[in-house]
């Protein structure tokens, strides 16, 4: 990307996190830990307070509140919950925390110490039976991350753990969720065990996972590259929702995941044309909360917190997770 795009991106971004002009009465879950990915690099101690903020108010069987209300009371409602993205976030503010000087790390270090029993927790709780590649993929890159996270802080039997069971849950999915007929992951009804719908956009997110077998990593970038989704190198435009009938928003977060999952996999220029397309669509067009599929025009207001934390992130950092694949 040129370097006046991005540094105009980088300056809308900023404006919009540090304004907090797109902030609303409720936050869920997962708005607060994608918007910490970008406080990272404006206001690590703003990305640690909200993440502290959420875990607070965490139940004692592990389960974290789907929404919370400024100024910090939170719901504690029952399942469904927000994928538990929490601990990639967590790892990723910490990695950036060097950036902002010694005393900053020493926090990090201190907050990391803090989230890690209820960040375990919590992976406790949402580990169950395997029914949704999209939230099961993220589950597992949660525990990836649970493990830089250990290693951090000097538990390396504990990031062991972590590790094994990524590597279980990856199985769990191949064996239940992969469907041969289709080469997609599909969703399964967890008490019928009827499949749920093909070539949705939850099925790419497997795409996370290191010990993913390659020749499953190679049907997921063919059906990212197919007339359903459209890569950009055919479209132009950033990976688009499907829920296995129609092709939906572009979403910032999705095209983000699969950024990450191109990179576990070494698929780094298909990484960097879909980082591109995803960066140039939102300055374009502004931080929307999506964009039409087909022609990239924004859809709602064009200052959402979670499109700009992760445009930062996009434009800062090209580097593959720790455990990518060699």
């Amino acid at each position: 990307m040129h370097a006046d795009v991005s540094a105009e991106l980088w300056k809308s971004a900023t404006w919009v996190l540090d304004t907090g002009r797109a902030n609303r009465p409720a936050r869920t879950s997962w708005d607060i830990a994608v918007t910490s990915i970008g406080f990272a690099y404006t206001d690590p101690a703003r990305a640690w307070s909200s993440l502290r903020g959420l875990f607070e108010a965490q139940r004692p069987d592990g389960q974290v509140p789907h929404q919370t209300f400024i100024p910090g009371y939170a719901q504690r409602p029952a399942r469904p919950v927000s994928p538990p993205l929490h601990a990639v976030a967590a790892w990723e503010v910490h990695r950036r925390s060097a950036g902002h000087g010694a005393s900053m790390l020493r926090h990090a270090l201190a907050e990391l110490d803090w989230l890690y029993p209820r960040l375990s927790a919590q992976q406790e709780f949402l580990t169950d039976e395997v029914a949704n590649p999209g939230f099961d993929a993220i589950l597992g890159a949660a525990d990836l991350a649970l493990a830089q996270i250990a290693g951090a802080l000097g538990r390396p039997s504990d990031a062991d753990r972590h590790r094994d069971r990524a590597q279980a849950v990856t199985a769990a999915m191949v064996r239940r969720l992969w469907d041969p007929a289709t080469r997609t992951f599909r969703s399964r009804d967890a008490r019928t065990g009827e499949a749920g719908p093909a070539h949705t956009a939850g099925g790419l997110l497997p795409l996370l996972l290191p010990d993913l077998p390659g020749e499953l990593a190679e049907a997921i970038l063919d059906e990212m590259a197919s007339e359903r989704f459209g890569l950009p190198v055919r479209t132009g435009l950033p990976v688009p929702e499907n829920d296995g009938t129609r092709r939906g928003p572009i979403r910032i977060d999705l095209n983000w995941l699969l950024c990450r999952g191109l990179l576990v996999h070494g698929r780094r220029a298909e990484a960097e044309q879909l980082r591109a397309a995803t960066t140039g669509l939102v300055n374009a067009n502004g931080h929307h909360a999506g964009y039409d599929p087909d022609t990239g025009e924004g859809i709602g207001p064009s200052s959402d917190e979670r499109t700009a934390a992760l445009s930062l992130d996009l434009l800062a950092d090209r580097s593959a997770p720790a455990y990518a694949r060699a």
